[in-house]
């Protein structure tokens, strides 16, 4: 998956209630349907607000605001200590349980991401540009604590465990463990569908 500018991008309010209807799946409710009017829960639960926050910061850098996506980002920092950067594009039914220490620099992020605490995903450097950063596929579990840093690709349905550092490219539905992280493929049966 690459940022495109020529791709018809999801609406702020579709992102926004895909990213709740994550969180009801999660927390026992997956039956409940989100309504529009449940929008402002993306802001005051704290599970939901940092996602929220990145939301609103994206759909400002998208709009070419970007000094009040900068605030905005900050204000994820100073609330929740969770830094997602607004260049980052991140698709529908993104998921953090536990945000805090989290540092998303990634080019773009699949759908169906759940990513825990203490995550870094970014630049194998200190750079202040935007290339040389992962690209995350879809339906993506990150563990606490893991690394995901450099110009890397990890494929669609990968798990990377706690604690893992990944530095090199990866293929689809890869376990990914240990430091620098082996990757071994996750058995799945032809019809099994990918809920993380």
């Amino acid at each position: 998956m690459t940022p495109d500018s020529r791709v018809i991008r999801p609406s702020l309010i579709y992102l926004l209630k895909s990213d709740l209807e994550r969180h009801y799946f999660y927390s026992g409710r997956a039956e409940k349907p989100v309504r529009s009017y449940h929008i402002w829960r993306n802001f005051l639960v704290p599970r939901c607000a940092p996602v929220g926050i990145y939301r609103l910061s994206r759909w400002l850098h998208e709009k070419r605001i970007k000094p009040l996506a900068k605030i905005l980002t900050w204000c994820n920092f100073f609330l929740f200590g969770t830094e997602i950067a607004s260049n980052c594009q991140i698709g529908s039914h993104f998921y953090m349980p536990h945000a805090a220490g989290t540092v998303i620099g990634a080019m773009s992020i699949g759908h169906h991401a759940v990513i825990y605490h203490q995550v870094t995903l970014g630049a194998k450097e200190i750079m202040f540009g935007y290339a040389g950063r992962p690209v995350v596929g879809d339906n993506v579990f990150i563990a606490a604590g893991a690394k995901v840093i450099g110009d890397i690709v990890i494929g669609d349905g990968c798990i990377i465990a706690a604690n893992a550092v990944v530095n090199k490219s990866t293929p689809i539905n890869s376990l990914l463990v240990g430091v620098p992280a082996k990757a071994s493929p996750v058995k799945r049966r032809p019809n099994d569908t990918v809920l993380y």
